[in-house]
């Protein structure tokens, strides 16, 4: 589906005020998910977004497809050297400072815009993008919703597959075929350096409560050590929490849920964790309103957490192991902002999408909490993208 341009133009609009107010003349994106918001196209492209008048539009590969895909008018590039004259030749000066994704661009690639552009001054312009970003349009929250459809109908199909002795790759892979056939679009994006994820995070018993290199509560053993978060080839066993932590994506927009499963009945500790995990998320989406600072929230949290449950060492992690974040943005990329987090100085915003995962870790028993996507509209909290029923299911 093409973005329509008149979505592109509030885009581009946005980040020229952001351009004005900073004293920036230009900024250069070259970020995957950065242009494919701006141009419409996930193909290899530049765009160069003027503090006034129409965005140039720069395609290496594929130009034709490009081409065909955006909304904009798309320019070959044959070169990155050619940048200042289509610049030039656009009727625009050449900025004398320049804005770049300096959260993301590697050094040699930095070093290239710094011999294209030597007499311009390169700031960063990361977390302004990030932050306009991070405020989703209807039309954007369209495609969440969808994307909130698939993810319930996936879920509802793990049910009916599931049975015991079956490995945790075995039900992770009929998952993802599923989801596929439904029109899951594959890749989950993320911007963090180093961070890999794959769209499925199935795992169960103890090993849901093996930490990991990747920054979050609950990663799963992985199948090897250079894989080493996700599903094992170990198999699924009765009366233990199954997490169902899934990803799915409908024009490159993500919703971010985990549901608990089980073959028969959990011990009732484990089922009093899930419920003080429900009542955490709860909490949580109420105090999701507009103008909240994230970190006051984050630490509201942690107090509840600590004088109404017995699990704070438990909480997000097991005590060292613990992350600090009960809630992440979500949209092109998996780990958007804002982030409800320790010391997070970001103010919500109508508009927002943030994933909430309140769980509960325990060690050699395995895990239990609950995650749902969001969307921040009003003072009564936010609004629930996800869909899909919030109790425990015990099949």
């Amino acid at each position: 589906m093409k973005v329509p341009i008149t979505e592109l133009q509030e885009r581009v609009s946005n980040l020229q005020d952001s351009l004005q107010k900073k004293g920036i003349d230009g900024a250069l994106l070259v970020q995957r998910a950065d242009t494919l918001y701006y141009t419409g196209t996930a193909q290899n492209v530049h765009i160069y977004v003027p503090r006034e008048g129409e965005p140039i539009v720069l395609a290496y590969r594929d130009f034709g497809r490009a081409q065909q895909e955006s909304s904009w008018e798309v320019i070959q590039l044959k070169g990155m050297s050619k940048i200042p004259n289509h610049i030039q030749e656009a009727g625009l000066p050449l900025p004398e400072k320049l804005g770049l994704e300096l959260d993301v661009l590697p050094v040699n690639q930095f070093g290239r815009y710094r011999k294209t552009f030597p007499d311009a001054s390169l700031v960063d312009i990361s977390s302004e993008v990030r932050l306009l970003r991070a405020v989703k349009s209807e039309w954007e929250l369209a495609r969440l919703e969808k994307s909130a459809q698939i993810h319930a109908q996936v879920l509802e199909y793990a049910k009916e597959v599931l049975h015991p002795g079956m490995t945790e790759v075995e039900l992770e892979g009929l998952v993802e075929g599923k989801a596929r056939s439904l029109g899951h679009g594959g890749y989950v994006r993320m911007r963090g350096f180093d961070s890999e994820f794959h769209f499925c995070v199935i795992t169960s018993g103890a090993r849901a409560a093996v930490p990991s290199c990747f920054d979050g509560p609950v990663t799963g053993q992985g199948i090897s050590i250079a894989h080493p978060n996700g599903a094992t080839m170990a198999q699924i066993q009765t009366c233990e929490p199954i997490i169902v932590d899934m990803v799915t994506v409908v024009d490159g927009y993500q919703i971010d849920q985990t549901r608990i499963l089980s073959l028969g009945p959990l011990a009732e500790n484990l089922i009093k964790a899930y419920e003080a995990a429900r009542l955490v998320e709860e909490r949580i989406r109420c105090a999701l309103v507009p103008g909240r600072v994230a970190g006051e929230i984050y630490e509201e949290i942690l107090t509840w957490v600590r004088e109404n449950t017995p699990y704070e060492d438990n909480f997000m992690g097991y005590r060292t192991g613990q992350v600090r974040f009960v809630g992440h943005g979500v949209g092109l990329e998996l780990d958007e902002l804002p982030t409800i987090s320790k010391g997070s100085k970001e103010v919500l915003k109508a508009g927002m999408v943030v994933a909430i995962e309140p769980k509960f870790v325990f060690p050699g028993v395995g895990v239990v909490g609950i995650e749902d996507t969001v969307v921040i509209e009003a003072e009564i909290g936010a609004r629930y993208l996800s869909v899909s029923p919030r109790e425990l299911a015990v099949l």
